[in-house]
């Protein structure tokens, strides 16, 4: 068996059976489709079994909740496939994109991640295309040409092919929100060979219920403490400056965003901005970046004044516009 397409099941009723088909309407055939009941409290694990019972393609894992990380790392213990990809329960993938895709990747064995396009908040006026020329990367360059790429503004698992063995020392963090942003560093880090495709969409729909736009001091923390994680190893292993600087904006960007949060404890937002309260940058260095002139004016609090008091003012300023 080539491909696993590991589908986390949580609360996705209304949703589940288009993921499903757009599936099991592939033009290629040599899959296994996983789908992982995560303790689902409304009848998605009905729907799968009907599937299951339906399509000897389809599996069925019923579980306890233990969240989106959890359900994942579940269908990877069982996975077959030489190749693994993910598809969220609500979600769903343009016809053709696994038969192009693997098509690529089977006379390429080399390839370790294949990166398709994605239609980012499909169904929604706000929907963005996100896409590359087609594009071999290879050795060292990896994972700084990813960095260069901008690669962490959209870090989703969902829209790449990975080869299985890259997932035999690498699991998803337990008890996480964005884990994505934490393990697709690792697994691009991992790689030796990515291959950017323009085959195929992964469309990524616009919910209201959706974690990503689950606003609260845990899900703001965990995207800030991985921001941080990736800035430091951009700046001190790759020494990448330029590079770093961008990283290092929009992590304090996202520290204004958990410090607007009504549910940190003073405690915890002090701790958040202490893994940045040592980071400096000079007024001359900042005017003299290539970077809009509002971002320049921006981060001039910063520049003068150091991480917490930009971050608490600009967090003070966004409550009153609110």
């Amino acid at each position: 068996m080539k491909l696993s397409i590991i589908v986390p099941v949580y609360k996705v009723r209304r949703y589940l059976q288009n993921c499903i088909e757009s599936i099991l309407q592939q033009t290629y055939t040599d899959y296994e489709l996983i789908l992982v009941d995560d303790g689902s409290p409304d009848n998605s694990g009905i729907i799968c079994d009907r599937y299951a019972q339906e399509c000897d393609k389809v599996k069925v894992i019923h579980k306890k909740n233990g969240g989106l990380s959890s359900a994942r790392n579940a269908g990877l213990a069982v996975a077959q496939g030489e190749y693994i990809t993910f598809v969220d329960g609500d979600d769903t993938v343009a016809s053709g994109t696994y038969y192009y895709n693997m098509h690529i990747l089977l006379s390429n064995p080399e390839i370790d991640i294949l990166e398709y396009p994605v239609v980012k908040h499909y169904g929604s006026p706000n929907n963005v295309i996100i896409s590359s020329n087609p594009e071999k990367i290879t050795g060292d360059d990896i994972f700084p040409d990813w960095i260069r790429r901008k690669g962490y503004e959209h870090c989703f698992a969902c829209n790449k092919i990975y080869r299985s063995d890259l997932f035999f020392f690498i699991r998803f963090p337990e008890g996480e929100v964005f884990e994505d942003s934490m393990v697709t560093p690792m697994l691009i880090e991992s790689s030796r060979t990515i291959f950017y495709s323009d085959a195929g969409f992964y469309y990524y729909y616009d919910r209201e219920e959706s974690i990503s736009r689950t606003y609260s001091f845990k899900t703001q923390h965990d995207r800030y403490k991985n921001l941080v994680n990736l800035y430091k190893k951009v700046r001190n292993e790759y020494k990448m400056q330029i590079e770093s600087y961008d990283l290092l904006f929009k992590a304090l960007d996202n520290l204004t965003d958990l410090l607007r949060c009504s549910d940190g404890t003073k405690e915890e937002q002090k701790a958040a901005c202490d893994a940045l309260r040592n980071e400096k940058l000079s007024i001359g260095e900042l005017y003299r970046m290539d970077i809009p002139a509002k971002k320049k004016i921006k981060f001039t609090t910063f520049a003068l004044f150091g991480t917490t008091i930009h971050c608490r003012l600009n967090a003070m300023l966004h409550k009153k516009l609110c």
